[in-house]
């Protein structure tokens, strides 16, 4: 029971998220499983989430529109949850994206516990985002006690995504200068839960792009139907792993999505920079020559 109650609980939101439980799909062998950049464009929307066993968020982030008109290329830029419990079909299927680089936003802690499996090939840039508003060990034993409040739990999540934009300029700045290498492509970058430190991630690098907020919105709340049949085990585990102490709905706010969680990023970025511009520029450093190499590397 110890394993598996770490495994529920040693990763969640900022600093700690959750590991794949349960495989997302199955059946077809890994070659004859499409690949979104593949699909004729009609198709590509409704396969963004890619078809693998041991990750439930992982997806292309492909097609999301500019405000020059131009799209952001298929096939070039993932974004997921946790690599440790890929299958050996799904690193098969993997190979297939010719990865050059894997960006993992985990603590050192994280990583250590939960190892990824990485097709070869791929180098690996540890970006760790890490702080002491969420122990790890701390956020089991509120989780297990029963006295955690759905009210109390969201606050969390608030309050780590202020802190991606006031605590974490230097992580997301090198970040995006990595998409801006003309030969870095493609990149997958992942935390654990894949919603939150690389939800922030995948926000940053379309506010660069000139996507405009709602889209980016958009795509930070599709972890929930991705990871709606994950949560609810995951939930129900740690109901039993608390001896039924903890009520399953007191905790679901640290495994969704929710908007205001993210409406708390940009409500920092306005209030401290008064503009998504002004954030790159000020707060990321990333002046205009840099942002026309990304939009050039990453658009069509």
């Amino acid at each position: 029971m110890g394993r598996t109650v770490r495994k529920i609980v040693s990763s969640v939101a900022l600093f700690a998220a959750l590991l794949p439980l349960l495989a997302c799909t199955g059946g077809d062998p890994p070659e004859q499983r499409a690949v979104p950049s593949e699909l004729a464009a009609e198709s590509r929307e409704a396969h963004r989430r890619l078809p693998l066993d041991g990750a439930h968020n992982f997806r292309d982030l492909g097609g999301y529109r500019a405000s020059d008109g131009r799209s952001l290329r298929w096939g070039v830029l993932y974004r997921s949850d946790a690599l440790s419990d890929l299958s050996d079909d799904d690193l098969v299927y993997l190979n297939r994206l010719d990865l050059r680089r894997v960006v993992d936003f985990r603590s050192p802690q994280e990583r250590e516990r939960e190892r990824d499996r990485l097709p070869p090939g791929a180098e690996v840039t540890l970006a760790p985002i890490v702080g002491d508003a969420l122990d790890p060990r701390e956020l089991e034993a509120l989780l297990l006690s029963g006295d955690a409040s759905g009210e109390e739990v969201a606050d969390l999540l608030v309050a780590a995504n202020r802190a991606f934009v006031t605590d974490f300029a230097d992580v997301y700045s090198d970040f995006l200068r990595g998409l801006a290498e003309a030969d870095g492509l493609p990149v997958l970058f992942h935390c654990t839960a894949g919603k939150d430190r690389a939800g922030f991630a995948a926000a940053v690098t379309l506010l660069a792009l000139g996507v405009p907020r709602k889209t980016v919105m958009r795509d930070y709340l599709l972890t929930n139907g991705y990871s709606e049949d994950h949560t609810r085990s995951v939930l129900r585990l740690i109901r039993l792993a608390s001896l039924f102490r903890t009520e399953p709905d007191d905790v679901r706010p640290l495994f969704e999505a929710r908007p205001e969680y993210l409406e708390a990023a940009f409500a920092t970025i306005d209030a401290k920079y008064g503009s998504d511009d002004a954030y790159l520029r000020e707060g990321l450093g990333i002046d205009d020559a840099l942002r026309a190499r990304l939009r050039r590397n990453l658009l069509e």
